[in-house]
């Protein structure tokens, strides 16, 4: 395994989490208090020393401010008037006298102190997957887990920080477990507080709606509270639990130290940024507290799932790049060295509900000759589900759409040599459905209170096991006596009444649900794929992504508005996971006509799909599909496998380059969508990642060669402008291929 990344110096009492280029340094008090000391960027090859007079590190003493330590878990005890990660009540007194007291209860207050602590190697945050599917990097990593007392009750917590030092990431965790006689209740809870050093900070985020996901948004943090959350049962539209952190005017896409964060939960999350009046600055990752509740009974513990964050030394970009691989290698369930994630055709554009065995037999002939390796038919497929009004939460093929079954699809399909799927929504139900005539009290609901539809569909209560158990025996038997290899797991509403057997546990209940099925559908049938869909991006996270292997990344498919959305996706999620399709020509959401060239070249980005009515198309269209098929096969190892470099991200620009680590190969991906005027002429695009020595030979989708530039031409002078591009027009893209000679 080599040299431990973590450190302790007993004669200091001081931990050091030793990464890449990073560090992240603890302390423990004369009380038995736990403290933050310091975290950034360290130079190559900075090994960790040391610690002396760390008295001096302290915050200054302020008069009105008592509470300044910096907590590496910030409880109401010890802090009242400024954020804490964990605030429990105590309903009885503990064994100490009560000194006549006894009628001030509950009792608000909880004071932890360091008790021992222990370096594991199969620690796992809570909620992880079940499954047992291998990760893609099988290194033993390493966790430091502090245990914490109550200095009065009998109230544990242990904090846990697993370290990835190659990618320069933390996960923090933390395990409440209540060994007092009687039920604690816990008022807030977070997977971990990061500690920022003193000053004030830009904040980048990811901001959005329904189709119009992951703007990318950056904003100064000033004094007091800032909150990112989603209050329901999916991750959201609006925001997403990523952040990342630059002193303010120190960073840039390509340089600067930036702190970055990201949570790994599918439910209500939030992120609490504060600033102090000392200008400290600390988050709060974890579980949104507007109807939290959770009680633990004598005996019973909770962990949390993680919290990841670290700190990029070079930019913005070097922080997705971190994040990224992070995913790639730690996350998303393992894939060989040659496996990528197939080019898939979806039906719902083409076809919608209108649907027959004929039909879609007749599209499938066409997608396999154009190159698609995964066919899947989407919404209508099931029980009475004509339209959008009926038929959810009945999971069996209609006759009416299907006579004979699957099976005469299933069969052509695979003979044509492609993989086929299904879409579903399990964790709905239509009033108009045979379940919820069965089952009403199995729709989310308060007794005597009206019950708000959304689509025409309520959510079913996960909170039920029966619920839970009734929903994956009826996908168990769909992928048992059909051959489905990908699942389109789709949700399409947030929640409205949240009430439920599981009360204010419904949240973590649902979410747990759902992780449970996935699992469980993973483990029994091994060749199973699964996509995240929540009306396009609304359930995307690295919690849902330790399950499932690409997400639908927005259902709006305009390449002019889809670019904008890859940009803000890739702030922390890899191209491997990002679906993107190729639709009509004329965009059925937009109205807006766009190129061939430029629908592929956005959806190339990532991991390519088509939706396109193939019926229509003529006989040269359908071979320029052919063609830029096997062209994206060609460079997918290096757009679902490299490293990415945002080159220019501005106002109507938008240039990728993906690189493979060694440098052999790259691909250059320009979308500009806002015309250059007559006379004005762009920045040189200068390349990343490569061998500055080598020679690279730059070809486009129809194998041409374009030029040969040497990589460290192409790194300082960069690629010349003036590729044939015709000026005269408002959008232009291209996607190029570099070969090392």
């Amino acid at each position: 395994m080599g040299l431990s990344p973590i450190h302790f110096d007993s004669s200091t009492r001081t931990f050091v989490l030793a990464l890449s280029s990073s560090f992240y340094a603890l302390r423990l008090d004369s009380d038995g208090r736990v403290l933050h000391l310091g975290s950034g960027a360290v130079p190559l090859g900075c090994a960790p020393t040391g610690l002396d007079n760390l008295a001096a590190y302290d915050e200054p003493d302020y008069a009105f401010d008592v509470q300044r330590l910096r907590y590496e878990l910030p409880c109401f005890g010890d802090l009242s008037y400024h954020d804490v990660a964990l605030k429990v009540t105590f309903p009885e007194l503990a064994d100490a006298p009560a000194n006549g007291d006894s009628d001030i209860l509950p009792i608000r207050d909880l004071r932890l102190r360091y008790v021992d602590h222990s370096v594991e190697t199969k620690a796992t945050p809570g909620f992880s997957p079940q499954h047992g599917r291998p990760l893609t990097n099988s290194t033993t990593r390493e966790t430091l887990a502090i245990r914490l007392k109550d200095v009065a009750y009998d109230f544990w917590a242990t904090l846990f920080y697993r370290v990835t030092p190659e990618c320069d990431v933390i996960e923090r965790w933390l395990e409440i477990e209540n060994k007092c006689a009687f039920p604690v209740n816990i008022e807030t809870l977070a997977f971990g507080t990061v500690h920022l050093p003193n000053g004030k900070y830009d904040l980048t985020r990811i901001a959005g709606a329904w189709a119009r996901e992951f703007d990318t948004v950056k904003q100064p943090l000033e004094q007091g509270k800032f909150v990112l959350d989603h209050q329901g049962l999916t991750t959201g539209h609006p925001s997403n639990p990523i952040y990342m952190l630059a002193e303010r005017g120190a960073a840039t896409e390509q340089t600067g130290e930036v702190h970055f964060g990201a949570l790994a939960y599918s439910g209500n999350w939030s992120l609490r940024f504060e600033t102090l009046t000392s200008s400290a600055t600390r988050v709060h990752g974890g579980y949104e507290t507007t109807d939290f509740g959770m009680t633990l009974q004598p005996g019973e513990s909770h962990r949390t799932p993680g919290f990841i964050h670290g700190v990029s030394a070079d930019g913005v970009g070097g922080a997705s790049r971190r994040l990224h691989r992070f995913v790639r290698d730690y996350i998303l369930p393992g894939f060989g060295p040659d496996d990528f994630r197939p080019v898939l055709y979806n039906s719902w554009e083409a076809t919608y509900f209108d649907l027959s065995a004929e039909s879609q037999i007749a599209i499938a002939r066409k997608a396999a000759a154009i190159g698609v390796e995964l066919y899947c038919v989407d919404d209508g497929w099931f029980g009475s589900r004509r339209n959008d009004r009926a038929g959810l939460g009945d999971w069996t093929v209609s006759a009416d759409v299907f006579p004979d079954g699957l099976k005469p699809l299933i069969d052509e399909v695979k003979a044509l040599g492609m993989r086929f799927g299904l879409w579903v929504e399990p964790e709905m139900v239509n009033p108009d459905s045979d379940l919820y005539r069965a089952h009403p009290e199995w729709a989310l609901h308060f007794p005597g209170r009206p019950r708000t539809e959304g689509r025409q569909q309520l959510i079913l209560d996960l909170g039920r096991p029966e619920v839970v158990e009734y929903i994956f025996n009826l996908l168990d038997t769909l992928v048992r006596e059909n051959d489905i290899s990908f699942f389109k797991w789709d949700m399409n509403r947030y929640a409205s009444e949240p009430g439920s057997v599981a009360g204010k546990g419904i949240y973590r209940a649902h979410v747990a649900g759902v992780y449970s099925i996935m699992d469980r559908l993973r483990a029994t049938h091994p060749h199973l794929d699964i996509q995240s869909c929540s009306g396009g991006g609304g359930r995307v996270d690295l919690g849902i992504l330790g399950r499932t292997d690409q997400v639908w990344t927005s259902d709006n498919t305009d390449p002019v508005d889809r670019v904008f959305i890859e940009d803000g996706f890739s702030l922390a999620y890899p191209a491997r996971a990002m679906e993107s399709w190729v639709t009509h020509e004329v965009n059925h959401q937009t109205g807006r006509r766009t190129s061939l060239d430029l629908r592929f070249d956005v959806a190339m980005r990532g991991a390519l799909g088509i939706g396109t009515p193939l019926d229509k198309l003529s006989d040269d269209e359908l071979d320029a599909y052919k063609r830029k098929i096997a062209f994206y096969k060609l460079i997918r190892p290096i757009v679902q496998g490299g490293d990415l470099y945002r080159l220019r991200i501005e106002p109507g620009v938008s240039i990728w380059q993906t690189v493979l680590a060694d440098g052999s190969r790259a691909v250059l991906s320009t979308v500009i969508v806002e015309g250059q005027r007559l006379g004005q002429f762009s920045s040189p695009t200068r390349l990343k990642g490569l061998t500055p020595e080598a020679t690279y030979i730059i070809s486009d989708e129809s194998g041409a060669e374009r030029d040969r530039y040497t990589g460290y031409q192409l790194a300082t002078l960069g690629l010349p402008d003036g590729r044939g591009w015709d000026k005269r027009r408002s959008t232009l893209s291209e996607t190029l291929l570099l070969t090392r000679d």
